[in-house]
């Protein structure tokens, strides 16, 4: 198999050392000049500059996992439905029967007041975070490539450990959001499923990629802070809008195809961190 990784950062990286252990043939596509891991050839190319993208020809998959480089419209805009546009162009002229994974998010979702939704449930973001990932899905989809948008929960793991260090600062919390449903995948099963899929025959048009238990805020904060000897103290501060949705994401269409989660709940993934468990790709 080849494989490009358009967007070397955390999780990119991690697919990309992932795929190098299975023998696969892999190419990263980064604009900086930062070294690729070990055995991946680096491309250096910025998807917001159509130009400056040449790829190599017959992919067998095509991983989009862009960050964007700022949290305004305009930045998402580039990086997603615009940069996506971008790469696909490039790829229809060097391997147009390659499949193309676009890592999007369960923030197209929006509020469903607790309820669970699927990948059968009608987006409707809240947010101009949510709506350029599902216009980058759309974009995807009028593409003519065999492609799927994978939704993913909040990543956490080595190196994204936010919420650790904030029970950790005895920072509060606004209590408006403490019973609000979260939803999670630890990045090692992040990358994980990205490859799991990527090597898969084929694959549906979305899936969204949260481990199997979401939890109400206040379980995981209380949980943390009993690991962590600490008291979450809570305000009345108003929570930042991306933090608003109450839904419980059903990873159930990823389960159906074999996925096997090393975190299949926070307490696992939380659990690994604070015992400073290695990851994946150091050999776990």
């Amino acid at each position: 198999m080849r494989i490009l990784i358009a967007g070397l950062g955390d999780l990119g990286t991690e697919v990309a050392r992932l795929a190098v252990g299975e023998a696969r043939e892999v190419f990263g596509l980064r604009r900086s000049p930062a070294r690729a891991p070990g055995g991946v050839t680096l491309l250096r190319g910025d998807v917001t500059d159509p130009g400056t993208l040449e790829l190599p020809p017959a992919l067998d998959v095509a991983v989009y996992c862009v960050a964007a480089d700022a949290r305004n419209e305009g930045a998402y805009r580039r990086a997603y439905p615009e940069g996506l546009s971008h790469v696909l162009g490039a790829l229809a002229t060097e391997s147009p029967e390659a499949r193309v994974l676009f890592v999007s998010s369960t923030g197209v979702y929006g509020d469903a007041g607790g309820a669970w939704v699927d990948e059968e449930t009608a987006p409707a973001p809240e947010s101009f975070t949510g709506r350029a990932m599902l216009e980058a899905e759309a974009v995807l989809e009028r593409s003519g490539f065999d492609g799927t948008s994978l939704r993913l929960g909040g990543i956490y793991g080595p190196g994204r450990t936010s919420l650790l260090d904030a029970v950790r600062s005895g920072r509060p919390f606004p209590a408006a959001a403490m019973d609000r449903w979260t939803n999670r995948i630890h990045r090692d099963d992040a990358a994980r499923a990205t490859l799991h899929v990527a090597e898969a025959s084929s694959s549906p048009p979305t899936l969204n990629v949260v481990d199997p238990h979401p939890a109400p805020r206040h379980e995981v904060l209380e949980w943390l802070a009993t690991r962590l000897g600490q008291v979450i103290v809570t305000s009345t501060d108003r929570p930042a809008r991306t933090g608003n949705a109450d839904r419980r994401v059903s990873s159930g269409r990823l389960a159906a195809t074999s996925f096997q989660f090393l975190f299949p709940s926070f307490r696992d993934g939380y659990e690994a961190l604070l015992r400073g468990a290695p990851s994946v790709s150091d050999g776990a």
